[in-house]
């Protein structure tokens, strides 16, 4: 069984915000030094990770692994740790490493607790050091920015609406285009950050209005959907919300209710209907079994 209570909520959140600082604290200590980084090209030349990642990855590990020693800890560097606690724990070290490495600002630590069985997210953190936010919640709660609970996401104007884009995997990438193009005559305008945790922690808080983020894994966006979520967004794919948890394929798209239902009917022109084309993750990713709630 996975924590419930509020207290053991609050528990398990005072663990993940530990643990996300300190794995920013450690990549912030490599960024200043980034000159020396060995960089690695992993699936090709626009997916790169570094000794800063594994470090950092490491730091909130071990800050996991002493506060909750038999939880499961999903890390995208070092894959599955198993264990028989009722928690798993899906760790993004610094999501958005091609901005880190460039030295731009988009880039994020993210930490989450999700129930082992259900998936249900129960902790998430998402702490952007370049800008110096920290962004967390728990089930039950309402999302914490630097510890001013965030104002609801009821933006309703598509117009008015500044929206994050993510162009998904090789295979989506095609579909970009099209995506801009039906996008960007109907809102105010489009963003490319470039890191999806943090593009989630700013729809949470307001700095921007929705994302549409296909072909992600668990790490990329567990914790920053919790934050939406509580924030009184919707987080889902574009064959449903997903309350609650993350979408099982990981085409991610987050908004205000309203914008939600309006972005989805203009992505679903463009994107292959559910079952079609590259849109779940392969069989042979580390990942596979673990990026939705089943």
């Amino acid at each position: 069984m996975s924590p419930a209570g509020p207290e053991d909520l609050d528990a398990l959140l005072a663990v993940a915000r530990a643990a996300a600082r300190a794995g920013a604290r450690t990549a912030a200590a490599w960024r200043a030094g980034a000159h020396e980084l060995l960089i690695e090209e992993k699936a090709g030349p626009d997916d790169l990770v570094s000794q800063a990642d594994r470090d950092t990855e490491r730091a909130v590990r071990a800050v996991l692994s002493e506060h909750r020693p038999d939880d499961t800890v999903l890390g995208e560097e070092e894959g599955t740790t198993t264990g028989r606690g009722g928690v798993r724990w899906i760790v993004d070290p610094i999501d958005g490493t091609t901005n880190y490495l460039y030295g731009r600002p988009d880039w994020a630590v993210s930490v989450a607790a999700a129930d082992a069985d259900s998936g249900r997210l129960l902790a998430g953190v998402v702490v952007e050091p370049a800008v110096g936010a920290l962004t967390e919640a728990r089930a039950g709660a309402r999302t914490v920015a630097d510890g001013t609970p965030v104002a609801p996401l009821r933006k309703c104007d598509l117009s008015r609406a500044l929206v994050e884009l993510n162009f998904g995997r090789p295979a989506q990438r095609p579909l970009a285009g099209p995506a801009v193009g039906v996008l960007l005559p109907r809102v105010r305008d489009l963003r490319r950050g470039g890191s999806a945790a943090a593009a989630l922690a700013q729809v949470a808080t307001g700095r921007a209005d929705a994302l549409w983020a296909p072909g992600l894994h668990a790490w990329d966006c567990a914790a920053g959907a919790l934050l939406v979520h509580r924030a009184g967004g919707t987080v889902g794919a574009l064959t449903g919300p997903t309350p609650g948890t993350w979408p099982p394929d990981g085409d991610v798209l987050a908004a205000s209710p309203a914008l939600w239902t309006q972005l989805r009917e203009l992505l679903a022109r463009v994107y292959p209907a559910a079952g079609e084309g590259d849109g779940s993750p392969g069989s042979d990713s580390e990942d596979a079994h673990v990026t939705g709630p089943g």
